[in-house]
């Protein structure tokens, strides 16, 4: 805010040459650091001024001969400099013309001849402090809406990199410094979008190329982050170079380019990591060799940044969070000192993008839980194939889709031989391993597209073959078939070979919307019963003339 003693610039636009000597007089009484005072003769010099130099506020004569009208000057002046105040001088003693220049934009209305020295000096300093009050509210408005901007598009989106990017750039270009980034600090327990992140810059604008890869630019944040933990409280500082910190630090900072920094924490709640740990269900190896510049974190330990704060005796905070990272502006070219609204600001927004993580991170949970809930639904939990409930659904769309394509479709049904023998010589652990290689070798025979192998109750399996002729057909049933003789499992109480063997039932038809899927497998089923009626361990063909193909092992 302004004091009295500050020393004022003042731009006066008087082409009278008497008014200009009498306000020269009246702010001249006052010793030469109080008033510095620029006279011109029109609203187009005045301009010329401002361009060139920066003035505290303005005197303006509205009978100026000018192109211009009263209130256009003072839009024109207010629209090259909106932040320096207006004081109107008129001949006109009327209100209107009062009210008139206010809604203008001036901050004030004095009539020559009515004004003494205490007046004009009490105009101009109350025009200045209304006008900083003015600006004020104005930022605030403006901080305001960019926040409200900001914290809506991170609300509305779940993907972390995006909001991380966003908010990084955004901010550069609201507080106009020169880099800002979003570090991740060493934490071997969590993860950020699937990848292991460990001490690592996720977001930056204004970053010069090869800046993330930096080593050293590394240690710096990893000793920030540090320092944070620490503190438990933000990082502000001015100037680095003659900042109070210990150690190596000054030197790290120095070498990072950082003049002037200020670094908010990100939390993320201890409970969450639980969580995050539980529905991952995965355990992290730990690194065999660190870099030095994660190293460097607990190399500082001895070290003791000095920052305002309480210090915290290890990474968990006494809120029960833990560090996630933090959101760093910084300035290269010199030194800044951070108002406290730059800082609440980046503290709001840094809350906001914890909530974002944790969000992205519960979406990303939930997507695996339902990815691991849809295989559970479709897959056949002892064999790994699909189920039957997944059979079912692709032979019906793929019956749906072939009938508008008119293309063949074909359906094969194995059977284990004598697989109740087996059950009873081997045991039901020995037959459950027997059902595994069997659907495997399936399986791997199947390697179609749109090719389908399905567990289709107890020891059958079915191979649905979109767009696939009998004679196609015929070809993947003896490959699966050779895959399982290649497997030599023995089978101690079969009738018809001494390891196992499949009976195999194909059945193909063009599919047509009159028709029911349930036709194909009838005729499929019915080829099995064949293949099994005449000796099993044979392919056939649902047809009028039906001929089974025995197998030889």
């Amino acid at each position: 805010m302004l004091t009295r003693n500050q020393s004022l610039k003042i731009l006066l636009i008087e082409e009278d040459l008497a008014d200009s000597m009498l306000i020269q007089d009246l702010l001249g009484s006052f010793s030469e650091s109080l008033f510095r005072l620029q006279t011109v003769k029109s609203v187009e010099i005045g301009l010329a001024c401002l361009e060139a130099e920066n003035f505290d506020a303005i005197l303006l004569d509205l009978s100026v001969s000018d192109s211009l009208e009263g209130r256009e000057a003072i839009s024109v002046l207010k629209a090259r400099s909106p932040t320096v105040p207006i004081v109107v001088l008129t001949d006109i003693n009327d209100e209107n013309t009062a009210l008139s220049v206010l809604r203008s934009g001036a901050q004030d209305c004095l009539v020559k001849g009515r004004f003494h020295r205490t007046l004009l000096v009490r105009a101009i300093h109350y025009a200045i402090e209304r006008q900083q009050i003015e600006e004020q509210l104005r930022q605030q408005a403006l901080r305001e809406r960019l926040l409200g901007k900001m914290i809506e598009h991170i609300r509305s989106s779940i993907d972390t990199a995006s909001i991380l990017q966003s908010t990084v750039a955004e901010v550069r270009q609201f507080l106009k410094t020169d880099r800002v980034l979003i570090y991740r600090c060493q934490d071997g327990a969590s993860q950020f979008d699937g990848e292991d992140q460990k001490g690592a810059i996720v977001a930056g604008d204004g970053l010069p190329l090869g800046y993330v890869d930096n080593q050293n630019i590394s240690a710096a944040l990893a000793v920030s982050c540090f320092v944070l933990v620490e503190s438990q409280s933000v990082q502000a500082i001015a100037d680095v170079s003659t900042a109070d910190l210990a150690g190596s630090c000054k030197e790290l900072l120095a070498d990072c380019e950082m003049t002037a920094v200020v670094s908010v924490p990100i939390w993320q709640s201890g409970d969450w990591e639980t969580v995050n740990q539980r529905l991952e269900n995965t355990v992290w190896e730990e690194e065999t060799t660190e870099d030095a510049a994660e190293s460097y974190i607990w190399q500082q330990a001895i070290c003791k940044p000095q920052v305002q704060g309480s210090s915290a005796p290890d990474s968990i905070a006494e809120n029960g969070n833990s560090l996630w990272g933090m959101l760093t502006a910084y300035n290269c070219s010199g030194v800044r000192e951070w108002q406290q609204w730059e800082i609440d600001f980046l503290q709001h927004l840094a809350n906001q993008v914890a909530i974002a993580i944790a969000q992205s991170q519960l979406y990303r949970q939930l997507a695996i839980a339902n990815q691991k809930l849809q295989q559970l639904a479709t897959t056949d939990g002892l064999t790994g194939i699909a189920n039957r409930r997944h059979f079912d659904r692709v032979l019906m769309l793929e019956w749906r889709r072939l009938a508008r394509e008119e293309l063949p479709l074909s359906l094969m049904i194995f059977d284990i031989d004598c697989f109740k023998l087996y059950n009873e010589f081997y045991g039901h652990l020995g037959g459950d391993d027997c059902l595994r290689q069997v659907a495997a070798a399936i399986a791997k025979a199947v390697k179609g597209g749109g090719d389908l192998a399905a567990r289709y109750g107890g020891e059958e399996f079915a191979v649905v073959l979109p767009n696939t002729s009998a004679e196609g057909a015929t070809a993947v049933a003896q490959k699966i078939c050779d895959g399982i003789a290649s497997l030599k499992l023995p089978h101690a109480r079969s009738s018809i070979c001494p390891y196992v063997t499949l009976s195999c039932g194909i059945a193909t038809a063009i599919p047509s919307g009159g028709e029911s899927r349930n036709t194909l497998i009838r005729s499929a089923d019915s080829a099995l019963y064949q293949a099994k009626t005449e000796g099993k361990n044979r392919i056939c063909h649902a047809s009028s003339k039906s001929e089974s193909s025995p197998l030889f092992i």
